[in-house]
């Protein structure tokens, strides 16, 4: 799973999973988790979800679920915001999760799993400082 480290949803997703029997991996930038096994992935990259998809089928021969739950959200209005700072916010947010999908769907289907989209309610209603976040999760509300 993505952004299950640092805590909020994806560290509850996590626990729960965990608590449930499964074996949770997480992947994340900053660092290794301490309760989970855990890789270090920098999502900016579009090489790495292909990288950590084989990385997860190499140490366990198989892959049931696929949690896309990092994001980052970056406060700025539009006319505040660099066109590098939106790229990198829908590189985070829309296009790491969709390379992601697109690296793990032939496991998924072997396994019959499945794939988790976190969103957010600022998919529904747009915050002024927040035009890079809530762009992509317009998608995963829907």
């Amino acid at each position: 799973m993505t952004g299950g480290r640092s805590g909020g949803i994806g560290r509850a997703i996590a626990r729960r999973l965990r608590d449930e029997g499964a074996t949770v991996i997480t992947a994340q930038r900053g660092g290794e988790d301490e309760d989970f096994e855990s890789t270090v992935a920098d999502f900016s990259n579009p090489h790495t979800p292909e990288q950590i998809v084989k990385e997860v089928i190499v140490r366990h021969g198989r892959l049931d679920v696929l949690i896309n739950n990092a994001g980052m959200m970056q406060e700025a209005r539009i006319e505040e915001m660099s066109l590098e700072d939106w790229q990198r916010n829908l590189n985070l947010n829309l296009t790491a999760p969709f390379l992601l999908i697109r690296a793990a769907l032939t496991y998924l289907r072997k396994t019959q799993g499945s794939i988790v989209n976190t969103g957010s309610v600022e998919g529904l209603g747009a915050n002024p400082g927040h035009a890079a976040y809530c762009a992509p999760r317009l998608g995963y509300m829907g």
